[in-house]
């Protein structure tokens, strides 16, 4: 309450500079935002297709997380917002307002004033690059003149402070997600309607071409890797296939594993049939061993016979082709070649085995032998087994050739094995990297165009608008703000400077820095209005102090005694003391008044050493009822003894309200409370102003209906009539 009560008078003290410095500051607005500038809204609506989308990977209408989607939706709003992006919105703005403008009339692309203001600060460099038959080309040529220094002006239009160009104006526009839709709206608004239009609408088209290249730039970069890969390992695939076909074609193999299964069968086949030959051959030989060991010396020479020996030959020579032929064509039944020939040669033989057996008839000249056998019959069987060991010997003859053909071709067929089974290792390695890059190939593509979707997915719902209207102006809130932000600066500043001030000005401050209780006020000068009643004023305020101090006299004492001190001179002591005795002489009270300097001498040793005032005093205090009033020389001259200090029943200390509450006031005077021990110490402020008076003496005229209504609004009477006086 008593807070309140002091932060109320103290915006009455200050209730000038709150109403005339923020009027003042209010006024200066005013006239600050006469030409101020007119901003012109537009917006547009993006549909992203982000979550309700379709994309090729799945082949279905996705429902993704919220952390994708928001990073997703995110993504495109710094793409948007990005200084590459916006970059290219200020070049191309910049090259369509220089093409398209006119210095006399506004039209959807810049007003006049504006491409005024343009063409007057384009440089005449910078104007020979503007191509007026094309945008493009205008920004390429920009873009080639640009370069990063302070005195380059295309680089300067996006770095600097220019409404329309620069990023500190283009990173205005506002991106705003549209609940938890796919919608995105972006809002933008400059002083020039198609400044603010055709900013829109180039960025619309620039945000979108840098989203697919940073969208596909990666994807892009993958499919290139992958078909760069293909290519060099189908190029490997290729020369290990085609090596390993001249390689075949260099052995003629057709199919590995069933020509080795023909040679091993070929192999096991020769063995069998080369056994059989074996055992004829030997049966054969034992026979003709056993048939010549009975034959007579005229037939054994029979075999040295060249005759014999010429058919003999050619028996041989045709059992060996027949040998041959039916090695070679025992399967190949189908061979009409093969089987003509084995015909004849079957017939030649017959042939010369009857002249052979009709020759050796008749070289036999005995009918019997010597053990009674008959020799033609004897000499048949013996050229008979003759031929069966000859025709043996030509077929081994025959079938050690083939087992030796056998035996290169499992020496041929063995490396080869080898060889065709690393090669086809190679090739079955290098065709599935084959094929695992076709399928990370597919999967890129098959991503880039989901991408190509989702991007195409990425269209203008609500184009944006050329503005006709200006946005209602904000004049006047910057007029109330600059009032109400200088109101609450000068509370503010008046506060810290009243906290910080250590004037003793009324009684909270008082009682705060000095640590003492006010009992009162003495009023000063007072304001013009106010001194034909300054009588008045003081006469109140000495009534309060004299009753206050009378209530702490205490009961009995026929002559209570009241220190009057202060801490520096010239603070009002004496003024306090007359007022004092006139007041209570007025009331027939006897007041005895002592002095320093008159009544006693403060620098004396018998002050110093005093023990009571009334042995200080002497024959000048003389017995009876009456109030001792003592000023005392001022602390910072005399010490007051402390037995003068507890022998009174009051100890006031006379402060101006004007002066600062010093370091060395506030030592004098912890001395003094010290000193004083249990007897009252009180603060009462001189030259105060008549708002402190009245907090002690109540309501002082002159009464006016706004003085009344203020004090009573101070006291928190609320409801309390503003004709009685609270």
């Amino acid at each position: 309450m008593e807070f309140l009560q002091y932060f109320f008078r103290f915006l009455h003290r200050i209730r000038w500079w709150l109403v005339i410095a923020p009027l003042a500051i209010a006024v200066v607005a005013i006239l600050a935002t006469s030409n101020m500038e007119r901003s012109y809204p537009v917006d547009m609506t993006i549909y992203t297709g982000i979550v309700s989308g379709y994309t090729m990977e799945t082949g279905e209408t996705t429902v993704q997380t919220s952390t994708v989607v928001n990073n997703t939706i995110d993504n495109i709003i710094n793409i948007i917002l990005s200084k590459e992006t916006l970059n290219e919105v200020s070049l191309h703005l910049y090259a369509r307002h220089m093409i398209h403008g006119n210095p006399d009339e506004d039209n959807e692309y810049i007003q006049a004033v504006n491409f005024r203001n343009l063409q007057r600060i384009t440089p005449p460099g910078v104007k020979a690059l503007i191509d007026t038959t094309s945008e493009v080309k205008t920004v390429d040529n920009l873009k080639k003149y640009e370069k990063a220094s302070p005195h380059n002006f295309v680089y300067g239009l996006f770095h600097w402070n220019h409404p329309h160009y620069s990023y500190g104006a283009l990173s205005r526009i506002k991106v705003v997600r549209l609940g938890n839709s796919d919608m995105l709206k972006i809002f933008y608004a400059a002083n020039d309607p198609g400044a603010a239009y055709q900013t829109l609408l180039l960025l619309n088209r620039y945000y979108t071409k840098e989203y697919k290249t940073l969208q596909f730039g990666s994807t892009n970069t993958a499919i290139r890797y992958f078909e760069e890969e293909l290519a060099r390992v189908g190029k490997e695939l290729r020369e290990g296939e085609d090596s390993l076909t001249l390689y075949n074609i260099e052995n003629r193999i057709i199919n590995y594993d069933e020509q080795t299964k023909q040679v091993a069968a070929l192999d096991k086949d020769y063995d069998l049939r080369f056994q059989d030959l074996l055992l004829n051959y030997n049966s054969a030989a034992a026979s003709v061993r056993f048939l010549e060991t009975n034959m007579e010396e005229n037939m054994l020479r029979l075999k040295d016979n060249a005759d014999f020996l010429a058919r003999l030959s050619q028996m041989s020579f045709l059992n060996g082709k027949i040998a041959e032929i039916e090695t070679f064509y025992h399967d190949s039944i189908n061979s009409v070649q093969g089987g003509q020939d084995l015909k004849s040669l079957k017939q030649q033989s017959e042939k010369v085995k009857n002249d052979l057996v009709n020759f050796t008839e008749s070289y036999s000249n005995r009918k019997y032998t010597r053990d009674g056998y008959p020799t033609s019959n004897f000499v048949t069987q013996w050229l008979d087994e003759l031929l069966k060991l000859e025709k043996a010997k030509a077929e081994i003859e025959v079938m050690e050739d083939d087992m030796a053909g056998l035996d290169q071709q499992y020496s041929h067929f063995s490396p080869i094995g080898s060889t065709i089974k690393r090669q086809e290792r190679s090739i079955n390695f290098i065709e599935r990297n084959y094929l695992s890059i076709l399928t990370s190939l597919n999967a890129a593509r098959l991503r880039l165009k989901s991408l190509e979707m989702n991007s195409a997915s990425l269209k203008l719902i609500n184009q944006p608008v050329f503005p006709l209207n200006a946005e209602p102006s904000k004049r006047r809130q910057l007029v109330m703000a600059a009032y109400i932000g200088s109101l609450f600066f000068l509370i503010g500043f008046f506060l810290l400077v009243d906290l910080l001030d250590r004037t003793l000005r009324d009684r909270i401050r008082t009682e705060r820095i000095t640590g003492a209780k006010m009992l009162g006020a003495i009023p000063g000068r007072g304001k013009l209005r106010q001194r034909k009643y300054t009588k008045l004023y003081k006469e109140k305020a000495v009534q309060y102090i004299a009753n206050a101090l009378q209530d702490h006299f205490h009961t009995g004492d026929l002559s209570p005694i009241v220190n009057i001190v202060s801490t520096k001179a010239a603070m009002g002591k004496s003024l306090l003391v007359e007022m004092l005795n006139d007041y209570w002489t007025k009331q027939g009270v006897p007041v005895q008044v002592i002095r320093y300097g008159e009544d006693f001498d403060p620098a004396s040793p018998g002050y110093l050493f005093a023990g009571s005032i009334r042995s200080l005093a002497g024959d000048k205090l003389a017995e009876g009822q009456k109030i001792i009033l003592v000023e005392h020389a001022p602390m910072e001259v005399v010490s007051i003894p402390a037995s003068l200090l507890t022998e009174a029943s009051v100890n006031l200390a006379i402060l101006r309200a004007d002066r600062a509450w010093s370091e060395k006031n506030k030592q004098l005077f912890d001395r003094f409370k010290a000193k004083s021990a249990t007897t009252p110490v009180f603060v009462c402020l001189n030259n105060a102003e008549k708002e402190v008076v009245e907090s002690f003496t109540g309501m002082l005229p002159p009464y006016s209906y706004r003085k009344r209504l203020f004090y009573r609004y101070t006291q928190f009477g609320l409801t309390a009539s503003c004709k009685s006086n609270v």
